[in-house]
């Protein structure tokens, strides 16, 4: 089947370039020449920049320049015929339909005649601005247009002049897949002018028309808006709109029926619009966009012909029928930007909701809390102030009413004309946890207040409350939002309550427990100087030693108690720390007056609770004592270390000293001394550990291995068993 070209020239393009020069084309036009091959469905497109002369090849040369030459001479004549200096706007489309059918007939190719054509064009009305009755850029595009048109005919086998005809192979077919398209563009396109862009050169090339044009109606305005359009003048799209009633668009659109004017211009309705480019058209027709149940007015789809068109029953019905869909694509397309506004606003929604439920909860201070609660509210609703409400607490009388007080408010402070309203109102929401809302008088005007309750399964708090602008509502989305968020917020709040009262009760058992270690240690005190008096009556000496080694006992568990009670050191204390206070409490009761005793205690971080504290302190003072008493008899001087090491899981604390060797083969277990046994049923039985002692080239080394406080209870290690760190308990 042959090629059927056709030349797609908007009047309406060069209808918006009228304030170009009167020589438009030597402006930039832009020509679209497209051939459909009905077999494959393929259109290609030649573009010029700048529409001018293209000189054909070889013996085509005089050919177009007789047809171009017959074209001037028709235009002569028809001048001359009509006795007038202006053309008519249809005796000119004739004049260049009748060109392009003879350019067809002579083998010009489509590129030839319309360099032809644009050369006529220059010639004519390079001659005189004012040839025809027409604007002159809408009479240039219309020329050739019809040139286009004129040379289609001739290939399709009709006469020149006959209007143009939809082809009889299928009509049906065309009309079908013109509607499968659209409602295809419907469902993909992601806006709505792009589905109306690509509907109107759809309907306008189904139908044979020059122009199509898309009116929606705004319920707003009460006005049908222009939003698609080929055809017209570009710049008309978003700015040109008319009321139902007022021209034969508006008609339709009011009447809700079709308006199917031959003769459009002679119509009781018409109304032509400045600078829209209709005043060309000769045919119009007008079909309501509609949706049934309910029915309801979308738009209005205009066709137009430049000649005159009597539109068949057939014809009537594809428009209506395409009217629905578009109407139904519109709705469509409205019904999913709604939906991905919204989803758009709901995500915003859930992030803000988000960043502030992170605000509010990272705070355990309750005053904090109440802060964050308060503006986290006021941002979330854009509301003007916000506020938290508690119940006073009954007064003496217990029939005393009871009142809301304000806990915490940000925002804007207006005077309410009713307190007593809005108390009660918070109250109620309080009471029953249900949301409620109110229009509350306040003295500059009404405002919107709306109150959620802020609960937990432990307890009803209290209320938060939001007052809007005057005139302004919480959706019902907004509101869910809301209570999501007073449901985060009555959770902050509890979690911070719960941080206060157990702080509370920490800072009260911490004084107790202060309270208890300084009483003891006073008594302890009291004790050890009962001792002391009770040695200065003794004058036997064995009696007087052991004397001293019980007050010297008893100040050392004092000394312990001593330490704990300070506040920083409540939990347990370090080893070192506790073997200073022992060694100070024997350089003052327990080292001879003669004996130069040096203590060398390194600082230690390792940390023991208070009950192995308390033990230690008996554990140390024995060996320092022993030390003294049988290490360091008979000499002026002596040194004592004191170490503690961390060993895995282990706990080792070594008491060296540099005196008098052990005997040989006395031990915890066969010294007849109460100090060692002590000693080593304390480390056994209180700290789970052992303990052993021996004479080395350094000195002599006791040594105590326990494990730290967070291990099992302690047990009995036996001696000589294989410790946790590895080494034999000695």
């Amino acid at each position: 089947m042959p090629l059927a070209p056709a030349l797609f020239v908007s009047p309406g393009y060069l209808l918006g370039r009228q304030a170009s020069k009167p020589n438009w084309w030597r402006a930039e036009v832009i020509l679209l020449v497209a051939t459909f091959d009905s077999h494959c469905s393929h259109f290609v497109f030649w573009h010029s920049r700048r529409a001018k002369y293209i000189a054909p090849i070889g013996a085509r040369v005089d050919t177009l320049n007789s047809r171009v030459e017959d074209l001037l001479a028709s235009l002569r004549t028809q001048l001359l015929a009509g006795h007038s200096s202006r053309l008519g706007h249809a005796q000119l489309r004739r004049a260049f339909d009748e060109y392009g059918s003879r350019s067809a007939e002579t083998g010009l190719t489509l590129e030839e005649t319309m360099s032809g054509a644009v050369s006529a064009l220059r010639s004519v009305l390079d001659h005189d601005d004012d040839l025809t009755d027409a604007p002159q850029t809408i009479a240039a595009g219309s020329a050739l247009s019809a040139v286009a048109m004129g040379y289609q005919n001739c290939l399709i086998d009709r006469p020149a002049g006959q209007p143009a005809k939809s082809s009889q192979s299928a009509p049906q077919l065309d009309q079908i897949q013109a509607l499968y398209r659209i409602s295809r563009a419907a469902t993909t396109s992601r806006r709505p002018t792009q589905f109306l862009d690509f509907s109107v050169r759809a309907i306008a090339d189904t139908t044979r028309s020059d122009a199509c044009a898309v009116f929606l109606y705004d319920e707003a305005t009460e006005t049908l808006g222009l939003w698609s359009a080929v055809g017209f003048n570009p710049a008309s799209i978003g700015a040109l709109s008319v009321k139902p009633g007022e021209g034969i668009t508006g008609l339709a659109a009011s009447q809700q029926t079709p308006i199917v004017a031959a003769d459009a211009q002679e119509h009781p309705s018409w109304i032509a619009a400045r600078h829209f480019g209709d005043s060309v058209y000769a045919s119009q027709a007008s079909i309501p966009m509609m949706i049934e149940q309910p029915s309801r007015l979308v738009g209005v789809l205009n066709v137009l012909s430049i000649e005159r068109r009597e539109l068949g029953e057939e014809d009537i019905a594809f428009l209506r029928t395409v009217a629905n869909e578009l109407a139904i694509g519109i709705e469509f397309s409205r019904l999913r930007s709604q939906t991905d506004e919204r989803l758009r606003r709901k995500i915003t929604e859930l992030g803000t909701l988000q960043r502030l439920s992170r605000s509010v909860a990272s705070s355990l201070s309750l005053s904090d809390v109440l802060r964050h609660v308060s503006e986290a509210a006021a941002e979330l609703t854009n509301a003007e102030a916000a506020a938290l409400f508690r119940l006073a607490e009954r007064g003496p009388d217990n029939g005393d009413p009871i009142t809301p007080v304000i806990e915490y408010r940000v925002g804007h402070s207006r005077q309410v004309a009713d307190e007593v309203q809005r108390d009660e109102l918070v109250q109620l929401v309080i009471e029953s946890g249900e949301a409620r809302a109110m229009e509350l008088e306040y003295i500059d005007g009404p405002s919107r207040l709306y109150c959620l309750p802020l609960r937990s399964p432990r307890e009803r708090w209290g209320a938060l409350c939001v007052r809007l602008a005057p005139g302004a509502e919480l959706s019902e989305d907004e509101l869910a939002l809301l209570q999501a968020f007073t449901d985060t917020a009555s959770i902050a709040i509890e979690n911070a309550q719960l941080y206060r009262d157990a702080r509370n009760g920490v800072e009260t058992a911490s004084a107790l427990l202060q309270e208890m270690h300084h009483r003891v240690r006073n008594n302890l005190q009291t004790l050890a100087a009962l001792l002391s008096l009770q040695l200065r009556q003794v004058d036997d000496e064995p009696t007087a030693h052991q004397l001293r080694e019980a007050a010297g006992r008893v100040q050392a568990i004092a000394s312990v108690h001593d330490l704990l009670s300070d506040e920083s050191r409540l939990s347990g204390a370090t080893i070192d720390a506790i073997a200073r206070l022992v060694a100070e409490q024997a350089l003052v009761t327990q080292r001879p007056p003669a004996l130069a005793l040096t203590f060398d205690i390194p600082r230690s971080e390792i940390e023991v609770t208070s009950k192995q504290a308390t033990v230690l302190a008996l554990l140390i003072n024995e060996l320092v004592s022993n030390a003294i008493s049988h290490g360091f008899r008979d000499r002026d001087s002596g040194t004592i270390a004191i170490t503690a090491i961390r060993d895995r899981e282990m706990i080792v604390i070594r008491v060296v000293n540099d005196g008098k060797r052990l005997s040989s083969g006395l031990s915890a277990t066969t010294s007849r001394g109460l100090g060692l046994r002590i000693v080593e049923r304390l480390a056994q039985s209180d700290l789970g550990g052992a303990f052993s002692i021996e004479s080395t080239v350094a000195g002599t080394v006791a040594e105590i291995v326990f494990p730290a406080a967070s291990l099992v209870p302690p047990q009995p290690v036996v001696r000589g068993a294989q410790s946790p760190a590895g080494s034999p308990a000695r």
